[in-house]
């Protein structure tokens, strides 16, 4: 009897364990799937660069399509990278050859360069600059209305990811040279460097400039002070994970996290404790039932989270 009653329970926890959260709203938006997508910043537009497909801008709230991106005629599915600025007048895209500079609302370009093996992409808040990663070791801080480079930040090996502080302070840059780099944006000197003994899959800052995160791909993720040499404030109580898509919570609480093995995290910043996960839906019961977390976003007060797949599926969440 005790036997059964402990079978029980194993299977009742089991089942709790593995019991999918349930969305507030799911939208669908690309049927065959998605390259990559950006949120901007007030949750409002989503950009969906599909597989087979244009990019396209999306209302959030009445999940229609305002309007199609496309760099050249002919380029199909291309769009590797995007970010909306803070203010969310501006959208930049980025496709392995070329950058482009949009009006968020409208949807007319306003800016068009060549350029050669890109990689990643963030915004300033205003959406002047570009900070902009690639395959030649290196990442630049571009001024998309003068059409300069303002600076150049190196690496000994390809980036992979860049992030830019909404306060404009900070760049912080990631490499397949095991190294996240901090760089001032006044000055383009270099701040600090951390080793996370392996590629860099994903780099993020809060918007105030305070903590940056770093995660290696299948490693560690770690949260630093940006002040000062960069200290340690938390490890992430999980190892051998992808980061994809990160955001920091207004309040530099929370972290919301999406993996490239499907789930969904909000871990305490302070800790590293893990607060809640959660693997979101896919379109179809197929195997392996994988989807990446292309980005995420968290509102204003934390207290819900809108997501987009690599299924192509949208989703927004209640935070406990």
């Amino acid at each position: 009897m005790r036997n059964l009653l402990n079978l029980i329970l194993i299977c009742t926890l089991l089942s709790a364990c593995s019991e999918q959260k349930e969305a507030l709203d799911t939208w669908v938006h690309a049927d065959t799937g998605s390259y990559s997508a950006a949120i901007s910043p007030d949750g409002k537009l989503l950009l969906t660069a599909e597989i087979g497909g244009f990019g396209r801008v999306w209302d959030l709230q009445t999940n229609q399509v305002k309007y199609s991106v496309q760099h050249e005629e002919g380029s199909a599915g291309g769009i590797v990278a995007a970010a909306f600025s803070a203010s969310g007048d501006v959208l930049v895209t980025v496709e392995q050859h070329s950058i482009a500079r949009w009006v968020a609302e409208t949807g007319r370009l306003t800016g068009y360069w060549s350029w050669p093996n890109l990689t990643a992409v963030a915004v300033s808040a205003d959406g002047r600059y570009a900070l902009i990663g690639s395959n030649d070791n290196q990442a630049v801080y571009f001024d998309m209305v003068q059409g300069k480079m303002r600076y150049v930040f190196p690496h000994h090996e390809k980036v992979t990811s860049v992030a830019l502080s909404r306060d404009g302070r900070f760049a912080l840059t990631g490499a397949d040279d095991w190294h996240a780099s901090l760089w001032d944006l006044g000055t383009g000197e270099h701040l600090w460097s951390k080793n996370l003994k392996y590629k860099i899959a994903l780099v993020a800052l809060s918007d105030d400039g305070e903590f940056a995160l770093a995660n290696a791909y299948i490693g560690d993720a770690h949260i630093y002070a940006t002040g000062g040499k960069g200290s340690l404030v938390s490890r992430l109580d999980e190892i051998k994970m992808t980061m994809v898509s990160a955001d920091f919570s207004d309040d530099n609480r929370l972290l919301a996290s999406g993996r490239a093995a499907k789930a969904i995290d909000i871990w305490e910043v302070s800790s590293g404790k893990q607060r809640e996960t959660w693997e979101p839906k896919v379109k179809y019961k197929v195997r392996p039932d994988s989807a990446t977390i292309l980005d995420l976003k968290l509102d204003t007060n934390a207290k819900t989270l809108i997501s987009e797949s690599s299924t192509g599926i949208g989703q927004r969440w209640a935070i406990k």
